[in-house]
């Protein structure tokens, strides 16, 4: 039986000569892992699933079932004789909505069987589920389910006192100092937090500020490892910018039109600025 497939190192996905995502057609492999969602996503194809649903494969696994091969650091299959693995942050924005979550979920679900190849609680060697995402434990049957961990992210506006032109706060975070790029304040949500409690413990943690009107604008999986990135709009209130020093070298508030480099096109980041741009755009032409 034959399936369509990615395949999957870490981060990454293994991609053709144009940087474009190769989604494959081969045998079915036990360690392959469906991407479709509720009560169709079981791992053993059926013939109504094989062309709606895709499926992924570790890199490792694609080796070992001779699925590519190897040579040096090129990839090599029998259709294609160069490919290489992208990291999604790397092709992200050259990819469409639908093919970036699938992207997105693959890594995410591949990342979760090889975290839970024993069982956390006897330390047994755990077994893919047959019609569910689960990690099962057949010793003390316990099973491990994919985990997403929810996380704020949170573009702040403000009016200057001074020129009058609207702005929004960038961060500058210390995993960027190569690339000089600025981003917005994000953090995970805590054990029993609301949304909005969370975007106002982290813009206070992060730069010291108090903000109000917090409206969700929307949301984006994002595999790193395994977050659902959910994103806010707020005005400024009160307070100086006090830097978490630990996570941010800099943060202060830049006019709309004058903006530093700012994340790709793709991810939730830009999303919101370009929302804050366009809010600003709306209000001008009144």
């Amino acid at each position: 039986m034959t399936v369509r497939y990615f395949v999957i190192d870490k981060d990454s996905v293994l991609c053709d000569e144009q940087s474009c995502p190769v989604l494959f057609v081969g045998p079915f492999h036990d360690q392959m892992i469906s991407l479709a969602f509720g009560e169709i996503h079981g791992n053993k194809p059926t013939s109504s699933s094989l062309d709606i649903h895709p499926f992924a494969i570790s890199k490792d696994d694609a080796l070992n079932a001779k699925l590519i091969g190897m040579h040096g650091n090129i990839c090599v299959h029998a259709k294609h004789k160069s490919l290489q693995f992208l990291s999604y942050r790397h092709i992200v924005g050259m990819l469409d909505t639908s093919m970036a979550q699938t992207i997105s979920r693959a890594i995410q679900l591949i990342l979760w069987q090889s975290d839970h190849r024993f069982c956390s609680r006897c330390g047994k060697p755990t077994h893919v589920h047959q019609y569910e995402h689960a990690m099962v434990c057949r010793h003390c049957h316990h099973r491990a389910y994919p985990r997403v961990q929810p996380c704020v992210i949170v573009a702040i506006t403000r009016v200057c006192p001074d020129t009058h032109c609207r702005q929004i706060l960038l961060a500058h975070h210390h995993h960027h100092k190569d690339t000089g790029m600025y981003g917005l304040i994000a953090g995970f949500i805590e054990a029993g937090e609301s949304l909005e409690a969370a975007v106002v413990r982290e813009v206070q943690e992060e730069v010291g500020l108090c903000i109000t009107n917090a409206r969700y604008l929307s949301s984006q999986p994002w595999p790193y490892p395994s977050n659902l990135m959910l994103g806010f709009i707020a005005d400024y209130q009160s307070g100086n910018i006090h830097l978490q020093e630990n996570e941010l070298a800099d943060a202060q508030f830049f006019d709309i039109k004058h903006l530093p480099k700012i994340p790709s096109k793709g991810t939730i980041a830009y999303e919101l600025i370009q929302a804050v741009v366009r809010i600003d755009e709306s209000l001008s032409a009144i």
